[in-house]
């Protein structure tokens, strides 16, 4: 009792250890992940604000650059030669092209009309050419001044953007001087010494030139426009808006840090903590730790080269699982708790795989033995022997050909023997693989669909075998499928004449004493209540079997509004009420307080909860409770039915949504067989799911509604 009580110490102390070593584990790549912010100011020195003010910058030199002085510039004068050169070319270039084709229209009727001396016709044809000449040009100069409207308007839009993106930005400021004459360009107020300024206003300041910039680094642009001597400030200052994007990533790179910070106290403490525990359990005696023996010896089993196969494909993927998910952060849930144990246990794992490996390196011996009941070293061994005799036949002969004499038949002959029995050898074993397959498709032909052919070997013929085999079991479980909607469509005509019959017969029957001669008003009334219950009852059939086939063909319209899922439900249990109470069920209904919405046909989703309702109050044993309960979770409306049936239920989950199909097969009670079908189909045109689950005497409906709020994300 004593060294099971000490055995479970030790597997308690392993798993500590284990655990403590995959927190160091964590905490070691989440460090690694977000190294740069343990720098003192992580915010302003990450790559995000570096980017922000080169942005920034880049609207500075704009407006004060490219933009100078452009509110006050005409139409004509903020498009440059530069901007409108690529249009003035295209312009040239098709007005040279209409000259030569207007000379070549004309050419042949000009010299026709000199040879003649026709001064009159050589006028005519020469004003023709220049008008149509000057017709073009007249469009053309159209274009080119709409490409210089359209450049100025794109000029004008650009304009204001940068200057919104500037003046927009007032929690940046910035002072930059630069060239000869000391022009300065500031959004600072008031400032006569810029030096002071930053010492007495500045939370943070940046001023270039920078003499540590590289060449490759993206904020040496604003060294190389300040020139060596101008300068630039970007200043935040010590007033900025609390509430601003800006000191909201400084606070959050502060906290990113702090909490670094805390990972690598964390990380060291648990390191130490699982080294010494798995140092001391390594130390300890094997026969007091038997659980570590016997995960050892199976281990060992699997083949050096597979285990090495399987470390490095589990690395890899833990990898990529380990940058990708996320360890600390609140609040805290059961992912962390899944990725610590995964964590553990590859820690564990990596472990062992050093310590095999010290072993191994150690152990050369060991190691030689291991490497020979390697499945590469089998497999590749079989291969050389394959390969070795092949080269050897190859070699043999091609020695005979070359060397020997023709008077030496005997060696030729050999050597034909002995590659014709090999040939034999394998010939034989596939044409006994290919009959074996010919005998399997007799089989299948003969109509025994369970005979299965044996898959051996590789090459086409397994292929073959392999692909006869699934077409076998497709085959087979289509005419399962083909057989049970044969014997589906058989009971759904039993069921529809019987269910038909039966009020049918009772209405004639009552017809016929209502024609005797000598009743008394009392029996009169009794047989006109008995035609008027047997009418309704005929009807609801009818319009049932009227309603479950506009379902099955889509020619339902439906009346899609949002609608409040919770009053719906317990509007249709107020409607139920008084069978509900007439009942002895117990009936536990759970909703919650507030309105959950989804967008819905109400009437039909109504019918689909009245259905469901009337089913338990028909068929649930009596004096047993009736759970309904009403969740909304990821995104999704549940509403879970759950009652005790009062008859055995030996039918399939989905055959109960057939139509005409009862659950009482002696069809005693009251209804259709088509409620189900119905709700189910109404529910599903409505991009839900109804669903039943049977568990022994226990009936679960389920049905699944989209939440108003998740059609609102979808696309």
């Amino acid at each position: 009792m004593g060294i099971k009580s000490k055995n479970k110490y030790w597997v308690i102390a392993f798993i500590i250890g284990a655990y403590m070593l995959a927190l160091s584990n964590l905490s070691v790549m989440d460090i690694i992940k977000n190294k740069n912010y343990l720098r003192m100011e992580p915010y302003f020195t990450s790559s995000e604000f570096k980017t922000e003010i080169v942005g920034y910058f880049n609207n500075i030199e704009a407006l004060n650059v490219i933009y100078k002085d452009y509110s006050h510039k005409s139409d004509d004068e903020k498009v440059t030669n530069e901007e409108i050169m690529p249009s003035k070319t295209t312009y040239d270039a098709n007005l040279r092209t209409k000259e030569d084709q207007l000379s070549n229209k004309y050419k042949n009727d000009l010299l026709a009309a000199e040879k003649k001396g026709n001064n009159v016709e050589i006028s005519r044809l020469t004003d023709a050419k220049d008008k149509e000449l000057n017709e073009f040009k007249k469009e053309n100069e159209k274009t080119l001044d709409n490409a210089k409207k359209k450049i100025a308007l794109y000029k004008n839009q650009d304009y204001e953007n940068i200057k919104r993106a500037v003046e927009g930005k007032t929690i940046i400021k910035y002072y930059i001087t630069k060239g000869k004459n000391n022009v300065i360009y500031t959004n600072i107020v008031n400032v006569s010494d810029i030096n002071l300024y930053v010492k007495n206003s500045a939370f943070y300041s940046m001023k270039f030139p920078d003499k540590s910039l590289k060449i490759n680094n993206d904020m040496f642009t604003i060294n190389q426009w300040v020139g060596t001597s101008g300068e630039a400030y970007f200043i935040i200052p010590k007033d900025i808006d609390k509430t601003s994007y800006i000191y909201e990533n400084y606070n959050y790179y502060n906290s990113v840090r702090q909490r670094i910070i805390k990972e690598i106290i964390i990380g060291f403490v648990a390191f130490i903590i699982g080294i010494t525990m798995l140092f001391l359990i390594l130390k300890k005696n094997k026969e007091q730790m038997p659980f570590i023996k016997k995960l050892k010896k199976r281990y060992n089993k699997i083949p050096l080269d597979v285990r090495i196969f399987i470390f490095i494909i589990f690395s890899f993927i833990m990898t990529i699982y380990t940058d990708k998910v996320s360890f600390f952060y609140k609040p805290y849930n059961y992912a962390q708790f899944y990725t610590f144990t995964i964590m553990a246990f590859y820690t564990v794992y990596s472990i062992s795989n050093i310590i095999m490996a010290y072993r191994l390196y150690k152990n050369r011996e060991e190691f030689r033995e291991q490497v020979k009941k390697c499945a590469f070293y089998q497999l590749s061994k079989r291969g050389i022997i394959i390969l070795t005799m092949f080269a050897g036949v190859a070699i043999f002969g091609a020695y005979i050909t070359l060397m020997l004499s023709p008077r030496i038949i005997i060696i030729p002959m050999m050597y034909i023997l002995c590659y014709l029995i090999f040939i034999f050898i394998y010939s034989f074993n596939k044409i006994r693989f290919l009959r074996s397959i010919i005998k399997g498709t007799e089989e299948i032909v003969s109509g025994n669909l369970n005979y299965t052919i044996v898959e051996k070997g590789g090459g086409d013929l397994f292929k073959l075998a392999h692909n006869i085999n699934n077409m076998k079991a497709g085959f087979k479980k289509s005419l399962e499928n083909e057989i049970k909607s044969e014997r589906l469509k058989s009971e759904l005509i039993t069921n529809v004449s019987h269910d038909l019959k039966t009020p049918l017969t009772s209405i004639i029957n009552y017809v016929d004493f209502l024609k005797k001669e000598g009743l008394s008003k009392e029996e009169s009334q009794g047989y006109i209540d008995v035609v008027d219950r047997k009418s309704q009852r005929l009807k609801i059939l009818i319009d049932d079997l009227f309603e479950a086939s506009k379902m099955a063909s889509g020619a339902v319209e439906l009346n899609v509004e949002k609608v409040d899922i919770t009053a719906l439900l317990q509007q249709s249990l107020a409607e139920l009420h008084d069978k509900i109470n007439n009942s002895s069920l117990i009936f536990k209904v759970k909703v919650p307080k507030q309105k959950i919405y989804a967008n819905l046909d109400g009437k039909k989703t109504w019918r689909v909860f009245e259905n469901l309702i009337n089913n338990i109050l028909k068929y649930t044993l009596p004096k047993t409770r009736v759970y309904i309960d009403l969740i909304e979770r990821d995104n999704q409306i549940i509403i879970n039915m759950k009652n005790i049936s009062s008859y055995e239920m030996d039918f399939d989950n989905e055959e109960i949504f057939e139509r005409f199909i009862r659950g009482d097969k002696s069809r005693n009670t009251e209804g259709s067989g088509l409620g189900l079908s119905i709700a189910k189909s109404i529910i599903e045109l409505q991009g839900g799911r109804l669903s039943i689950e049977i568990d022994g005497d226990l009936f679960k409906a389920k049905v699944i509604i989209p939440s108003f709020s998740q059609l609102l994300i979808e696309p």
